[in-house]
């Protein structure tokens, strides 16, 4: 098993698991704080709709906390709802301030979850890494590399580390050929941003013939089903160990700097005012209409990226969010 310190600064660490999904990761946090059914667990009304079939596959019940356009809460931790844990999340690997969570937890036993599939190898203004602030984290390691598949659980809090179940075998096959191919195209010396734009574009086409959406639509069932075996891909940790943390920070912070100058005269309002010096963004996140929306997803297909709105909100909450939960999307930086 990959030993903690493999991972880029983690000196102190109790426990980490690796697991197929990050909602698989979800799971075995909750089960390891001892939160399940008739519980309840504090999430952002600003999340996406798939992370609820964690809380689901537990037993426990959503309840939500609003969120203002900077992505911290909207109103006071003491007119939240009262639940066993709560989610904090690092969006788009921007730290969130965790000081109103800690209130939260003091006031009412709570716990915290540090959701932060979007930033690893971020930092808080401390230097701390994101994830490993709260009683548990996750990280989504697929959101960074492209991995099959890959995520952690993430377990400071010793008093945990007890509860927690053996690290699953490292034998998923991960996703298919798709993947595999978009990763071979990006290993090529020259033109890979055209090659990998027009690929793109080809599988796009070829998708919308065969199904009638060009992007594949969210599952039906993705509230309450978590899809594919929990098991981590076999090259999970030979990926890891071989991957430059360094020359990958530099990359995702190079691309943030170059499309917040190409995007500044097109109107386009970024979701953060600035790039923090410890932040290792997941993509450039913005807000616009459709129309600019669409100029940025031009401009990204030419440098091989993809650009999509985000998140895809719970059923419950989609008639009432208000506006800057729709407008937001990211160009993402994965490559």
């Amino acid at each position: 098993m990959l030993s903690a310190s493999k991972l880029p600064g983690v000196e102190k660490i109790d426990a980490i698991r690796y697991f197929s999904l990050g909602r698989h990761a979800l799971v075995a946090g909750l089960r390891a704080l001892g939160i399940g059914v008739g519980q309840s667990v504090l999430l952002p009304e600003y999340i996406c709709r798939d992370l609820l079939a964690a809380v689901h596959a537990v037993g426990a019940k959503p309840v939500y906390y609003p969120v203002g356009l900077d992505l911290c809460p909207a109103t006071f931790q003491e007119n939240w709802p009262t639940a066993a844990a709560v989610l904090v999340v690092d969006y788009f690997g921007f730290p969130q301030p965790l000081q109103c969570f800690r209130d939260y937890c003091n006031r009412t036993g709570a716990v915290i979850i540090e959701d932060n599939a979007h930033g690893f190898l971020s930092r808080d203004e401390t230097g701390i890494l994101l994830g490993f602030r709260g009683d548990v984290g996750v990280l989504s390691l697929r959101k960074t590399f492209l991995f099959p598949n890959g995520a952690a659980l993430v377990i400071p809090n010793a008093s945990v580390v007890k509860h927690m179940e053996p690290q699953l075998e490292f034998s998923g096959m991960g996703v298919g050929g798709a993947l595999r191919v978009k990763g071979l195209l990006h290993r090529l010396p020259i033109l890979r941003p055209l090659v990998v734009a027009g690929a793109i574009r080809l599988a796009r086409r070829v998708r919308r013939l065969r199904t009638g959406h060009a992007i594949p639509p969210p599952a039906a069932d993705a509230e309450t089903v978590i899809p594919t075996t929990p098991l981590p891909y076999g090259g999970m940790l030979r990926d890891l160990t071989s991957c430059d943390f360094s020359a990958e920070i530099s990359r995702r912070r190079m691309l943030y700097d170059e499309f917040s100058d190409l995007l500044h005269d097109w109107n386009i309002r970024p979701v953060f005012d600035s790039l923090p010096e410890n932040v290792v963004p997941y993509g450039f996140p913005f807000r616009a209409d459709d129309s600019l929306a669409t100029k940025v997803q031009q401009l990204a297909e030419r440098r091989g990226l993809d650009t999509f709105r985000w998140p895809d909100l719970p059923d419950a909450l989609v008639s009432s969010a208000p506006e800057h939960y729709r407008r937001t999307w990211l160009l993402n930086f994965l490559w």
